[in-house]
């Protein structure tokens, strides 16, 4: 396989508009990375120009230690798997899987050997023979990847491949291309704007907005420790809950202050608060950081709020609550056996040991990392 750099790449199309800007990238050989951010970031973007279906404004992208600016998509040793499949109707299933071979002249029965090899991998050996039309959405992504198989790629780049699936392909698909990883041990990049299937599949994830990152880093360090106000809201299902206020900093001693909410903040927050923070400020507290009052008696450092229950969802193991405190809509993710009625005024309280902080102008975070790096 193969390592992928993008050094300081930059995208403009026509009109002077920036798709892609100040990118810079290192995909490990092996590594799953997936470009996750909402659609227009630049994450497709970036992935064709991977594949030398765009080309580069600025910048260099190497793929094996080789530039591959000018390079064309053919003779890059790469294999793309589409959101439409891309799959030739009047072939059948085994003559879609072939079909790159024979341009490019390999063995008739290396040929076979590698379709039939790739078909088992993915479970479509009694499919060879139909043609695309008789399959169903999994079956034909299942295709598609079997296709970017055969070819033996140094690297697979995958453009939102899950999309057109319903919900439980999808969650079975995520775990086949998971799998598929590990079994073929590749370098893969993956595009997608499901912050779930980052979260599960990706080793690292990137987080892109308008065309810049905003944050490369593991999964659970993208949720746990966000740079930013973006990534913390835009990480995790149901999304941060944030609430407007001012930090007040009395000889090291913290308090956050609002209309709705004023609580010292735990020595925990406080130590990793940056030196010098004060001032306008925003509170996120993740849905599962919010407690009804029975169980908060075990948390550390807490603040009690009053809330409007607007919307009850039982999820079965779970229940979330879409809540109001004074001006802000807020999600909490509870574990009770009766949840409360809607339009009734009920108390919960916040675990403050989990809470983030954000500058209100920047939304750049005001903790320190794990390691004492400002993130």
């Amino acid at each position: 396989m193969a390592e992928v750099i993008i050094k300081d790449v930059r995208k403009v199309f026509d009109g002077n508009v920036v798709a892609v800007t100040d990118m810079n990238l290192t995909v490990e050989d092996r590594e799953f990375v997936v470009l996750v951010g909402p659609s227009g970031c630049g994450k497709s973007t970036l992935l064709r120009m991977v594949a030398g279906l765009e080309d580069v404004t600025e910048g260099e992208i190497f793929i094996d230690g080789r530039l591959v600016n000018d390079v064309p998509p053919k003779d890059r040793d790469i294999a793309m798997v589409f959101q439409n499949y891309a799959l030739y109707p009047h072939m059948s299933v085994y003559e879609n899987m072939a079909f790159g071979l024979r341009l490019r002249k390999y063995p008739k029965d290396e040929i076979d050997q590698r379709v039939r090899d790739a078909a088992d991998i993915l479970g479509i050996e009694k499919l060879l023979d139909r043609r695309p039309k008789a399959l169903s959405g999994g079956q034909r992504q299942r295709v598609a990847v079997g296709r970017a198989i055969v070819r033996k790629p140094r690297v697979f780049l995958f453009d939102e491949p899950l999309s057109n699936l319903d919900a439980k392909l999808r969650v079975q698909m995520r775990t086949e291309i998971s799998k598929l990883h590990e079994r073929l041990n590749a370098t893969m990049i993956y595009v997608t704007h499901d912050q779930v299937e980052a979260m599960t599949m990706g080793t690292r994830i990137m987080v892109m907005k308008d065309g810049l990152s905003q944050q490369v880093a593991d999964p659970l360090t993208i949720y746990h420790v966000p740079v930013n106000q973006f990534v913390a809201g835009f990480i995790g299902s149901p999304a941060m809950n944030f609430i407007e206020g001012t930090l007040k900093n009395e000889s090291g001693a913290f308090s956050f202050e609002s209309r709705e909410l004023s609580a010292r903040l735990p020595d925990s927050i406080a130590e990793r608060i940056l030196k010098d923070s004060s001032g306008d400020v925003v509170l996120g507290v993740r849905p599962e950081d919010i407690y009804e009052t029975g169980p908060a008696a075990r948390l550390e450092s807490s603040a009690s709020i009053s809330v409007h229950v607007e919307v009850v969802e039982p999820m079965g193991n779970e229940i979330f609550l879409y809540v109001s405190l004074g001006g802000n809509d807020m999600v909490a993710r509870i574990d009770v056996r009766t949840p409360p009625t809607v339009n009734s005024d009920i108390d919960l309280v916040v675990d403050l040991t989990s809470a983030h902080l954000f500058d209100r102008e920047t939304g750049v975070s005001l903790l320190l990392g794990d390691q004492g790096q400002a993130r």
